[in-house]
């Protein structure tokens, strides 16, 4: 199990903030500073199967798509990871490549890193944690299998969209 924290950078509506849901809920604490992991959505460095012995802790950077660039993301580089490619499925960026909630992107993390059953729990608190498992359960699963989620990445996109990297 790893503990989970969450930079809350007040940005969102507090009413749909899944980083605050984390928190309310006893599946993560507040941090002031990102510790262990940082799940960086503008990293050059893309989450590691190493990571799951490197890190005990998982820090989450809740902050508002509309108001975060790489210039922002820059600020928190040191120990920072991006996920592979996987799909929205909240309400507000359903069904879009990359654009995760935090609870999204530390489940995703969880998962990957072979915390499959607290990545379903952190799910469970949004009514719509489902449909993100559902979206992604193909992709999730072939991560977590991975030794090279780079180019597992690069080959799923290459097979969906005909892109390569």
């Amino acid at each position: 199990m790893k503990r989970l924290l969450v930079l809350d950078l007040e940005q969102d509506d507090p009413q749909k903030c899944t980083g605050k849901r984390m928190i309310r809920m006893g599946r993560a604490e507040r941090t002031l500073r990102p510790r262990g992991l940082s799940l960086n959505p503008t990293s050059l460095k893309i989450i590691e199967p190493e990571d799951t012995n490197r890190f005990s802790e998982i820090t989450v950077i809740d902050s508002s798509w509309n108001k975060s660039d790489d210039m922002f993301f820059s600020k928190f580089r040191q120990h920072s990871r991006r996920l592979p490619l996987l799909l929205a499925g909240n309400p507000i960026n359903y069904g879009k490549p990359y654009k995760l909630s935090s609870i999204e992107a530390a489940a995703a993390a969880l998962f990957i890193m072979g915390e499959r059953e607290q990545a379903i729990d952190l799910l469970s608190l949004v009514k719509w944690g489902h449909t993100f498992l559902e979206l992604n359960l193909e992709l999730l699963e072939s991560y977590s299998k991975s030794q090279d989620l780079k180019e597992e990445e690069r080959k799923i996109l290459r097979e969906l969209f005909g892109l390569s990297l």
